[in-house]
Parts: C-alpha cells; sequence; structure tokens
C-alpha cells in the first residue's frame, strides 16, 4: 500500500509539473514582445517611443561608435534573423542594410518585416528624374524634426504590420511623439529666428535637412563622411569665409576626430561648441539617459549662440 500511494503521488507531482511547464511556455508566448532591431540612435528613439512596452530594441551601433564607419558582425546579422522587424534608414547612409537584410532571411519561412525610414526624393532631394549616387544624398532627416516625424510614421506602419493587435497602442503612442515633435521644432525656429549671421561652420556636412528648414547655410571642415577630411586648399577657403563672416564658432560634433576644428579654431581664434548630428549618442549620454530631445534643444542653443541670436 505504501508503495502504491507513494506511486500515485508521484503520478500527480509529474502530473503538477508538466501542467505548470505547459502554463509557463503558454504565458511565455502570449507575453513575448515585438523584437525590432534599429541601426542608428534616432530610430531607436522613435521606436521605443511608439512601441512602449509592447517592444524590446536592441541598436546595431552601438553608444560611441562612428556610425558611417559601422559594417555589421556575423552576430548582427543573426540578430536581424531573430527579430521581428529591421528598421534601417536609407542607403545613402547604410549602404551595407539590404544586403544584411538579405543575408538574415530566415530557411524556415520565418520572415522580419523590412522597413526603410527615409525616403530622399520626399524629402527635398530632386534629382530631375536622373539616376543618382546615394553617397552624395543626405540621410540626416531626423536633425528636422518634422521629418523625423515622416520616420515616425513608417515605423507606426511597421509595427502595425508586425503586431496588429497592438495597432491602437502605437497609433497613441505616435500620436503623442508627433506632438513632441512639433512643439520641439516650434522650440528650435524661435532660437534661431533674428540672427546677425546665416552661416555656420560644422565639423562634416550632416546639418543640410536643419539647415533648410531654420534657414541657415553650413560650412563643413568635411563633407556627408567625416573620414572623407577637406584638403588645405579648402580649409584656406572655410578659414577665409569665417573671417569674411565673422563668425566666431566651430560646431564640432561630439564622437569624430575634433583635429581639424582644434587647427581651424587655432587660426581663426573661434570657439567650439558641439552640434549634434545624432546618429548615435555618446556612452556617457547613453548611460545617462540623454534623449533625442534632450540633444536636439542642445542643438538649438549651440546654433543660437553660433549665430548670435536674439531669442
Amino acid at each position: 500500500m505504501p508503495t502504491r500511494i507513494t506511486s500515485i503521488v508521484l503520478l500527480l507531482v509529474l502530473t503538477a509539473l508538466v501542467v505548470s511547464a505547459c502554463k509557463s511556455d503558454l504565458d511565455s508566448k502570449q507575453g513575448d514582445k515585438v523584437t525590432v532591431i534599429t541601426t542608428t540612435y534616432p530610430l531607436t528613439f522613435i521606436t521605443e517611443r511608439i512601441g512602449g512596452s509592447r517592444t524590446t530594441v536592441n541598436q546595431l551601433v552601438k553608444p560611441g561608435v562612428e556610425a558611417h564607419d559601422f559594417e555589421p558582425a556575423p552576430s548582427d546579422v543573426r540578430a536581424i534573423s531573430n527579430s521581428d522587424l529591421f528598421i534601417y534608414n536609407h542607403p545613402a547612409f547604410e549602404s551595407w542594410a539590404l544586403n544584411a537584410a538579405t543575408a538574415s532571411n530566415n530557411d524556415d519561412g520565418a520572415s522580419t518585416v523590412t522597413v526603410q525610414t527615409i525616403n530622399l526624393e520626399m524629402a527635398g532631394e530632386d534629382h530631375g528624374g536622373q539616376a543618382h549616387d546615394d553617397s552624395v544624398l543626405d540621410a540626416h532627416v531626423w536633425l528636422n524634426p518634422l521629418e523625423a516625424t515622416e520616420q515616425a510614421e513608417r515605423i507606426l506602419s511597421a509595427l502595425s504590420e508586425v503586431d496588429p493587435e497592438g495597432s491602437q497602442t502605437y497609433t497613441r503612442n505616435a500620436d503623442a511623439l508627433a506632438i513632441e515633435f512639433r512643439a520641439l521644432d516650434e522650440l528650435i525656429a524661435k532660437r534661431v529666428s533674428n540672427c546677425e549671421l546665416d552661416s555656420v561652420v560644422v565639423s562634416h556636412l550632416a546639418f543640410g535637412h536643419m539647415a533648410e528648414k531654420y534657414g541657415f547655410a553650413q560650412i563643413g571642415l568635411a563633407g556627408l563622411s567625416p573620414e572623407f577630411e577637406s584638403g588645405p586648399s579648402q580649409l584656406a577657403k572655410v578659414i577665409e569665409r569665417i573671417g569674411e563672416l565673422g563668425i566666431k564658432h566651430i560646431l564640432q560634433e561630439p564622437i569624430v576626430s575634433d583635429r581639424l576644428a582644434t587647427t581651424v579654431s587655432a587660426e581663426t581664434g573661434t570657439e567650439l561648441l558641439t552640434l549634434h548630428p545624432l546618429e548615435v549618442r555618446t556612452k556617457d549620454e547613453a548611460s545617462e539617459g540623454v534623449t533625442y530631445i534632450d540633444i536636439m534643444k542642445s542643438n538649438a542653443e549651440a546654433l543660437g549662440t553660433a549665430m548670435n541670436c536674439a531669442s
């Protein structure tokens, strides 16, 4: 009898464990989040704000890494393959993105939704119907908050496609973010109004969309990719322009080398200020929780100071 009772108890315990395990698996599946891989920080910020608690977002280009130099590792391709959604800007910025997305295709039939958030032809890049070279296009549209709103709309559509049950939540979050973007646009416009100067010297020509929106010209120490530095003759022209225009500041971004900016600053007696292209955050910014909104407000202050604006 004790042996039979022991067997029954053991059977009940095993049954309870199996039921518990099945319930745990079910709860885990019901609690699964949408897994998203992003390339750069603005996309991470937008996706986290729209996705909220329904998403897990991982950014490929880590804080402190120069985004223009990034190349995905095999582990990055695997991460894309295991995700529900892969979000990138444009081949003009991530030339590797489409190849990585293709290489990540699953053999088991599972698919990763891939979304490009920028259409440069819709963002003021008119090529007259002619073919264009992606490498000469300015993909930094997020530096104009209203164009960041267009990126957010594409991310909203992609999240709703991957997770239809969350579409109302995503739409509500996207609407709230759009309000913040409009308020940020108004703040920047006010800060850079009534200025003595209408030109700034920047470490690389990343600020074209911002310049177009807020009515200033950028003079670059380097081109769209900061690794392609200007030669001596171009730097001489920049130094000449600084003197002609009465420019008192050079706007240097926080991650790339400041060698050129420091050299030109010493030559012209100008002061260095930080203007952030927001491709990625610095390690300190990431650890301190500094956001896109925070950095853009700082950018507005730097521009207002550099152009000697009254507001």
